[in-house]
């Protein structure tokens, strides 16, 4: 029987290896042209570079890009502008691209290796924001330490070609790097001040964008009709002098600070950048960003926010609305099921999370965030329980602004979930983009006194030790990381992993020695079951006959079967004991899987190839939609895009383990519960198609020691022999005297060894 489970396993790989390399070789697939912001850039007017550059960005901006201007208010032309730097080894974990379209953070780039986009695999440039010239393609931001500067190229260039293809316009830009690999050397031709030169650029892996323009939505319509993608940690205008946000502010001449452009400069420092607008009526507001350096503690993922206002010429009464970050990781939503204290699988992928002092972190449903079901659209900020922190949490990612504790602390009325744009695809309600929104209360502000208001931005992953270092005082943001009700488990699991990763180097080799450390913990008592079992089935002829006894009456036939028990030390639930044991520790490290960052993108063998390149997610062996029903393979699916080899496998040995060890069926009424068990089986390899892959490499490892405990080390059944009277019919059951005799006779062998 174990040879023909072997062989059909075998056979069955290699008919999938086989099927998916002719598929490769036969029907190749062609490259998919990326949707990238660099095309989308052809949408909106020029943009340009970064902090130190300001004054030359200023002077080559297109003035037909500029805002229109309203009456009495000063246009300023379309900018983008970067803080920090892609190079891992800088102090600043982070490439932040600001725009002067709302004073806003368009995106931030993670400079960390271990962080990088999971979807799009192809060779990264650097955001460019490219937009269409007569000769081609003009550069009109370059981030540090990204390829492109590394090669030397600089805003305002207009790129020709790239790879040996024409780049005429943004998307064909998109498409031929869309064809490229990291690692590969690109040739680029471009045109600089009217000469034409030429750079050679080394691409990279695309880093992970934690905080992005959602493009997969609607745009956002602003107050004037004019639609955009929305960006970050935007500004806008509350109330004015008692008129609230939703009746018309005729001194903005119906617009939205968002929606406009700010002036940009650096700071006297260097190391920011300080947007200004000034609006019709003379009232002037700031916002000044900067990367945080320095301090105990620096975490690199952190960006200063000062917001300003100020009214030059009269006392006037203001209430300001800032905006969270849009557009967090997306990554697993087709097959994670995200949990929350009070919510279970009702969560979408990203959802609006908040903390006032002396609570814990609460989290809005973004879900019922787009449906408008929430039972409290705003919450209320109490006068004695101040925010510490407001923004939206990812599966492995968050971001948020805190408000300063001490110093410029801003006075703030309430905090409200609000869904950006809508989903493409009604199916699709699980990827709302959705912001969190601060609103200030009322502040009068005097002629010629400015207010000003710190806040600190948060854009990173969900480390607890990193996470400890941002929010108020007892009420920080690293209760975001949730286990769910298996916590207890998982954070010594976790640690344990990581141990034992330091050590191997390989989260794959470590949940194998986790397994080997599990079960050879609980083989005392896993042995102490295999006995139990067999004493069990030796008992059968006797439970037999007590069956057939007291056939009319279960209380006399409870107790004949307590008292057989008895008299031969049988515990049946001796038997059930590792089964508890495991369930706590399988979801454990499920959520742990599910939960820790750690293992995010931890591959098995390498992340070169796909299969098993991520343990915290499905093993993802072979791309099969274009073979099966839509209603199977799409994302929302019950199968989802990939054929999943290790789940099978899985499953097989499940199969394997209980062909071996449950004896055949000596009636009617087993042979059916064994049969119920097989389809079992079937249901449960498609609850667990989905799991991720290091589960299923637990649960391999697990069952193999499994195999070889009960075949090498635990005592092995002897022949079948008649039991009382009684003739005995299960081939691997014995009389217990049979079973004491055969393991003393083995000790006494052992001894005789030594």
């Amino acid at each position: 029987m174990e040879r023909r489970y072997v062989l059909f396993f075998a056979i069955a790989l290699a008919i999938v290896i086989t099927s998916q390399m002719l598929q490769s070789f036969l029907f190749p697939r062609p490259p998919v042209p990326a949707v990238t912001e660099d095309a989308a850039a052809t949408r909106e007017p020029p943009e340009s570079p970064a902090a130190g550059e300001l004054a030359a960005a200023s002077d080559a901006a297109d003035p037909a890009g500029a805002a229109a201007s309203e009456e009495g208010a000063e246009a300023a032309p379309r900018m983008r502008l970067t803080l920090g730097s892609l190079d891992p080894a800088d102090p600043a974990k982070m490439l932040v691209t600001l725009t002067s379209r709302g004073g806003a953070i368009e995106r931030i780039e993670l400079s960390d290796e271990r962080f990088h986009d999971q979807e799009d695999r192809s060779g990264y440039l650097g955001h460019l924001g490219a937009e269409a010239v007569a000769e081609g393609c003009r550069i009109t931001v370059v981030g540090k330490a990204t390829p492109a500067d590394l090669a030397g190229l600089r805003p305002g260039d207009i790129i020709v070609r790239a790879n040996g293809a024409a780049t005429s316009d943004p998307v064909a830009f998109a498409d031929v790097l869309a064809g490229t690999r990291p690692g590969q050397r690109v040739p680029i031709e471009f045109v600089r001040g009217g000469s034409p030169r030429a750079v050679e650029a080394t691409l990279i892996r695309r880093p992970l964008e934690v905080v992005r323009p959602e493009y997969r939505g609607r745009p956002v319509v602003d107050l004037d009709g004019q639609p955009h993608d929305p960006l970050s940690f935007c500004l806008s205008l509350e109330t004015r002098d008692g008129r609230r946000r939703r009746e018309p502010l005729e001194e903005l001449g119906g617009q939205e600070l968002a929606a406009v452009d700010w002036q940009a400069a650096a700071t006297a420092d260097g190391a920011g950048v300080a947007f200004t607008r000034t609006l019709p009526g003379g009232l002037v507001a700031t916002k000044e960003f900067r990367i945080v350096s320095g301090g105990p503690e620096p975490s690199g993922y952190a960006l200063d926010l000062i917001v300003g206002l100020e009214s030059p010429d009269q006392k006037t009464v203001v209430s300001y609305a800032l905006d969270g970050p849009t557009g967090l990781p997306t990554e697993g939503w087709w097959y994670t099921q995200r949990v929350w204290h009070e919510f279970w699988s009702s969560l979408a992928v990203r959802d609006v999370a908040m903390r006032f002092v002396g609570g814990q972190s609460a989290m809005i449903s973004g879900l019922q965030t787009l449906d408008g079901t929430l039972d409290r659209p705003a919450t209320t900020v109490p006068p004695d329980k101040p925010l510490s922190f407001a923004g939206v949490d990812a599966l492995y990612f968050a971001s948020a602004v805190l408000p300063a504790t001490e110093g410029d602390v801003p006075d703030l009325a309430e905090v409200r979930s609000i869904a950006v744009g809508d989903p493409s695809e009604p199916a699709r309600k699980k990827l709302v983009n959705v912001t969190a929104r601060i609103i200030s209360a009322d502040t009068a502000i005097d002629a010629n006194e400015p207010l000003r208001h710190r806040y600190t931005i948060f854009a990173g992953p969900k480390r607890p030790e990193l996470l400890r270092q941002f929010g108020a005082p007892q009420a920080s943001m690293d209760d975001l990381v949730y286990y769910g009700w298996f916590g207890w488990v998982a954070r010594p699991m976790i640690a344990l992993l990581h141990g034992l990763h330091a050590v191997v180097r390989n989260y794959g080799v470590a949940i194998i020695l986790l397994t080997v450390i599990v079960r050879g913990a609980m083989f005392p008592i896993s042995r102490r079951q295999a006995i139990s079992s067999q004493k069990m089935q030796a008992l059968q002829p006797e439970m037999k006959v007590i069956n057939e006894k007291y056939k009319n009456d279960s209380e006399k036939r409870g107790r004949a079967v307590q008292d057989l028990w008895r008299k031969h030390g049988v515990n049946p639930a001796a038997g059930c004991l590792p089964v508890f044991i495991q369930i706590p520790i399988f979801m454990g490290l499920y959520r742990a899987l599910a939960t820790d960052v750690e293992l995010r993108e931890a591959p098995l063998f390498t992340t070169a190839i796909r299969w098993c390149s991520n343990l915290a997610a499905p093993d993802m062996f072979w791309d099969w939609r274009g073979y099966l029903p839509e209603f199977l393979v799409t994302p929302e699916g019950w199968l989802g895009p990939f054929l999943n080899l290790l789940p099978l496998v899985t499953i097989g040995l499940f199969l394997w383990q209980q062909k071996l060890f449950m004896p055949p069926a000596m009636d009617e009424q087993q042979r059916m519960q064994q049969q119920v068990m097989n389809y079992m089986m079937l249901f449960m390899a498609v609850m667990f198609f989905k799991v991720p892959c290091g589960l299923c490499l637990y649960f391999i490892a697990s069952s193999l020691w499994g195999i070889a405990e009960r075949l090498l080390w635990l005592p092995k059944p002897a022949a079948a022999t008649a039991a009382g009277g009684v003739q005995v019919v299960d081939a691997v059951s014995q009389p217990v005297s049979a079973v004491a005799e055969a393991s003393r006779q083995r000790r006494q062998a052992r001894k005789r060894l030594r």
